[in-house]
């Protein structure tokens, strides 16, 4: 009896063990004792004019998330329930600038890829393909109580991002306004008395529009329906601006637009032709309103009327809070300005310049405004100046050297339209400058260190197509050493300088890197340790001389493509996980040490003709 007992004892502890091991959680990484969690950011696509560049998102913002996994190599399709994240809250945490699950979520194991879904606000769902969804009537009501406002509660907001592998990195969800917009503007025309045209009561409505939508989850894509409603929306207004979320749908030729009413006055607003609302787009109108001196009746005059992109509205989002001191300037006199506007500038943090300054205000900033935090100089206009030895510095539309170098309280930076140079040193060693980073079109030259070390970019960079320089052309570079951009690298068409150790340490770059073909220099270390890099890489014509370490322990793990041209590949200068068959250039001279160390590649490997040296361990470990 003890014995059959002593059996039965062991049979049933081993099923349990085998019971526990079948339920082992899906998120565990295959043979691994610890799981890996699914990390996410958020930030709105749009234009920054009134408020600070935050992301858009403001403390206790709530998104709805979906992450989908990969079947057979092939993206999963997102579903109400089942995906390995199903609508789950995360929540911004401004103070540590980090969003929070309601719960974790862990990669299903080391190599199955994902699609992330994220939609804003959060609301509970009943279907993926067709989510119900309506703009408010009022959207100049304000949230109250833990509630949104009628025009941020009406605000879509959709972003997706595809096929991401499993890694500790951040996964950064680019959100964009799916709805659009109406703005009108109205501006005080001739035939006023002083201060009358302020004390007018102005009222504004957006007319016969479809408030109710459904939209696509899988796509973002919003569909109006249901009927056009007899009342008109109400939009928020502010110094003359009244902008309303409208469903996007065409409106019939002849058909009211606005209703626009000024001291009792009713003007009817409507085109000649069919009129269609744009998804993720603004719809402008400036109309002017002129007195007759005779009768003292109004005339309405349409000024101007555009479509452009979304800009930051000056409501949602706690934009109040983080709204810019806005200081006209002149050259070299930014801090008389700032006294002349009744203004603290040792208390300034959040600051909008328009206007000209020079190397002297940009110094002033640095060295003398300890609690600046965010900077737009969008509308600014950077000129030289005469030193007291009567030199010029520097030139015109250039972010001088040094010109913001270890600013330790600049967060966010709003840069120049006009622009065509950045200094060396000009954002060096800023470590609290966070979120993405634009350089604006007109740029044509990067300087060296011009934004090294600046560790908490951890956005997106954006390049302009105008770029033909990053570094300065006697080899030195680090430009963007040390970033923590996390995204996928887009080189411009027209680079044609890259120096050294320009993008070096940018960890969190990802995806596959294509060199443009005007690429004429790639210096020492330009992308060492770009973990992120996957795929192959082809070397473009122009370039004859691959430096050392330029592309040192990078991830890629397809094909190197080398052209006849190249004579040099210096050490380590191929250092990754490439792989297929390697072709040598006919005109190669020299392979130094290291080379191609720790790379997969097969096949019958022929020397050239012309090589006359190759260094130790070139090919270590293939």
């Amino acid at each position: 009896m003890e014995k059959r007992y002593c059996v039965l004892v062991a049979c049933m502890m081993a099923f349990l063990c085998l019971l526990f091991a079948c339920q082992k959680d899906d998120g565990v990484m295959g043979g691994e004792d610890t799981r890996l969690p699914i990390d996410l950011s958020g930030e709105i696509d749009q234009v920054m004019l009134s408020r600070v560049n935050d992301g858009g998102f403001c403390d206790k913002d709530v998104i709805g998330v979906y992450i989908v996994d990969y079947e057979g190599g092939k993206p999963g399709e997102l579903k109400l329930e089942g995906n390995r994240a199903s609508n789950v809250q995360f929540t911004y945490n401004e103070a540590n600038n980090k969003w929070s699950g309601a719960y974790d979520i862990y990669w299903k194991d080391s190599k199955t890829p994902i699609d992330v879904y994220g939609y804003y606000p959060w609301n509970s769902q009943e279907s993926i393909g067709e989510y119900a969804f309506e703009v408010q009537k009022d959207q100049s009501k304000a949230g109250e109580n833990g509630n949104l406002g009628g025009y941020e509660a009406s605000d879509f907001l959709w972003g997706k991002a595809e096929e991401v592998a499993p890694s500790t990195k951040v996964i950064r969800l680019a959100f964009r306004h799916k709805m659009s917009t109406a703005r009108v503007t109205l501006v005080e025309g001739e035939g006023f008395a002083e201060g009358e045209w302020t004390g007018l009561e102005k009222q504004v409505l957006v007319t016969n529009t479809k408030r109710k939508a459904l939209i696509d989850l899988k796509t973002g894509n919003v569909t109006a329906t249901g009927t056009v409603a007899i009342t008109g929306t109400i939009p928020y207004q502010k110094d003359g601006e009244f902008r309303a979320i409208v469903v996007p749908q065409e409106i019939s030729t002849g058909t009211e637009l606005f209703k626009i009413t000024v001291d009792g006055v009713v003007y009817t607003f409507k085109k000649n032709e069919a009129f269609t609302y744009v998804s993720s787009k603004m719809h402008n109108f400036t109309i002017k309103v002129n007195k007759k001196e005779n009768t003292g009746a109004y005339e309405f005059v349409l000024v101007s009327e555009s479509i452009t992109a979304w800009e930051n509205d000056i409501i949602t989002h706690d934009a109040t809070a983080k709204e810019y001191i806005v200081i006209e300037s002149e050259a070299g006199k930014l801090k008389e300005a700032i006294k002349a506007a009744n203004k603290d500038f040792r208390q300034l943090q959040n600051l909008k310049i328009t206007g000209e300054i020079c190397a002297l205000d940009f110094h002033f900033m640095r060295d003398s405004m300890d609690r600046l935090q965010a900077l737009n100089l969008k509308e600014v206009k950077i000129v030289r100046y005469y030193d007291e030895w009567g030199n010029l510095v520097p030139e015109n539309d250039k972010i001088p050297e040094g010109a913001f170098n270890k600013k330790k309280s600049l967060q966010r930076i709003i840069l120049p339209d006009k622009l065509k140079i950045i200094g060396t040193f000009a954002f060096y060693n800023c470590t609290n400058l966070t979120g993405s980073l634009t350089i604006p079109e007109g740029v044509v030259k990067i300087e060296a260190a011009a934004f090294q070390s600046c560790v908490n970019l951890k956005g997106t960079l954006s390049l302009p197509t105008t770029l033909e320089y990053l570094g300065d052309e006697n080899s030195v570079g680090s430009v963007f050493d040390e970033c923590g951009f996390t995204c996928e690298l887009k080189l411009p068409d027209k680079l044609k300088y890259i120096g050294n150790y320009t993008f070096n340490n940018c960890q969190n770059l990802y995806g596959s890197l294509i060199l443009p073909e005007n690429l004429e220099y790639i210096g020492l270390g330009a992308f060492q340790n770009c973990r992120g890099f996957t795929g192959s890489l082809e070397i473009p014509k122009r370039v004859s001389v691959i430096h050392q370490e330029a592309f040192n322990y990078c991830g890629f793990d397809g094909i190197l493509k080398l052209h006849d041209g190249i004579i040099n590949i210096e050490e380590n200068a191929f250092r990754c996980r490439f792989k297929g068959e390697l072709v040598l250039p006919k005109n190669l001279f020299v392979l130094s040490n290291g080379v191609f160390a720790g790379c997969n590649f097969s096949g019958e490997l022929k020397l050239p003709e012309k090589l006359s040296s190759i260094g130790d361990f070139a090919f270590g470990d293939n």
